[in-house]
């Protein structure tokens, strides 16, 4: 069984505190979007919690060398299958913190060119536990944003 943080952990913890007034007032300074069409806080109910990147590239051998290029770049792959077109990576450090505590993040990507699609699995876990939060924080520190923004930046520029 999987514990999960509650959202105003996620969401306390999504801001940098600058000024603290008084025992339950903080005054914040919002963290830059990592990935600008989706919400800098992600409510999570499943995970892994599934992306989809849309791409215009149908040739399977091009997807699967670029993704491979991407990600292996960023995570060490765990498991890999050309023929299926899925590919997942161990649990990689990442600098966003939960609870004041370090996160790890794993990837997951399954190749769907006939659907004009990726699916960008990702999980996120609170270093040294087994607790996974209930909201993944969307900012520019956060390791999964660049690997999802590269992703769809190569993909859909091949032709």
């Amino acid at each position: 069984m999987r514990a999960f943080l509650s959202v105003r952990h996620v969401l306390l913890l999504s801001c940098i505190p600058a000024v603290c007034l008084g025992m339950l007032s903080c005054a914040t300074v919002q963290q830059p979007i990592g990935v600008n069409t989706l919400p800098g806080v992600i409510q999570v109910s499943d995970w892994p919690y599934w992306l989809d990147i849309p791409i215009e590239e149908t040739d399977v051998d091009r997807l699967w060398r670029t993704v491979i290029d991407v990600v292996g770049e960023r995570a060490a792959i765990a498991v890999m299958d050309k023929t299926s077109g899925y590919l997942r990576t161990e649990f990689k450090h990442s600098p966003v913190t939960y609870g004041g505590k370090t996160s790890q993040e794993r990837y997951t990507v399954r190749l769907r060119p006939r659907e004009g699609r990726i699916r960008f699995g990702l999980e996120v876990r609170i270093s040294d536990t087994n607790a996974y939060p209930s909201s993944i924080i969307n900012t520019v520190q956060a390791p999964w944003t660049s690997i999802y923004r590269e992703l769809q930046q190569r993909l859909v520029r091949i032709r």
